[in-house]
């Protein structure tokens, strides 16, 4: 699944929390299926757990993944999503079935602007993916990734908040690979149902990093609910809607703040 946490989304942007130290602590297991314009069908179970801090204006945030797929290394993993990958540049060591550990990931927050009168939320997001995953296992590309962007926020009414970031990431290439840096962008809202219930929802493009290759678009939902323990529960479902994304994804997380 996308950002592997949509559930963050329904804060509506809001970056500075209410004490200058916090912490996060959260946990998601998604699963998705596809074949991406090949002939084979390719699923994939990911679960990042992951530690966020906040401070006074700023986030930061570290993810350490778990990763099963079956994809003969057709597809692997840049920055937490799903990507086909030209054949002729994957290792022909990996099997029908691999697992391991997934591409750490680093993420960082800063606020530009926060909602006030006739205004809206502006924050600079920074991230660095760490090649920790297997390329010869068809795991990941082996190569250091490095993006930064912009996410925006504004209440357009009462009950609704519109949603749009924009992300460029440089892609690293691994030996022999041509592969294009990608630029995702992502439109939608965010909208109270009740007390302790939200719901988001994006449309989300990505540009095809293989030359030649479809670019991955998908329409995203997440149910987010904040129980009475504490605890803040999310279910998520992914629809494809291009060879470049899965045909289906469903994901469920927890996190609490302590």
């Amino acid at each position: 699944m996308k950002k592997i946490y949509l559930a963050a989304l329904c804060l509506a942007g809001s970056a500075a929390p209410a004490c200058a130290e916090d912490w996060k602590m959260s946990a998601l297991v998604s699963c998705d299926t596809g074949k991406y314009g090949t002939a084979d069908r390719m699923t994939s179970v990911y679960i990042p757990l992951t530690l966020k801090r906040y401070f006074l204006a700023a986030s930061a945030s570290v993810t350490v993944p778990y990763l099963r797929q079956s994809s003969n290394g057709q597809v692997v993993r840049v920055g937490g999503n799903p990507v086909r990958v030209n054949k002729a540049v994957t290792a022909t060591t990996a099997g029908p079935s691999e697992s391991g550990l997934g591409d750490i990931m680093l993420r960082g927050n800063y606020p530009l602007l926060q909602e006030g009168p006739s205004s809206f939320d502006l924050a600079l997001t920074g991230s660095l993916k760490l090649p920790t995953a297997s390329e010869s296992r068809g795991l990941g590309t082996g190569k250091l990734d490095a993006g930064a962007g912009l996410e925006f926020a504004k209440e357009a009414s009462e009950g609704w908040t519109l949603l749009a970031d924009g992300y460029y990431t440089l892609v690293g290439e691994p030996s022999g690979a041509d592969y294009d840096n990608q630029l995702s962008l992502d439109f939608g809202f965010y909208r109270p149902l009740e007390n302790d219930l939200g719901l988001t929802v994006l449309y989300e493009t990505r540009s095809a990093i293989v030359p030649g290759n479809p670019g991955p678009r998908d329409l995203a939902g997440t149910l987010d609910y904040k129980a009475s323990d504490g605890n803040r529960y999310s279910a998520g479902l992914l629809l494809g809607l291009s060879d470049g994304s899965p045909d289906l994804g469903v994901s469920f997380g927890v996190s609490r703040r302590f």
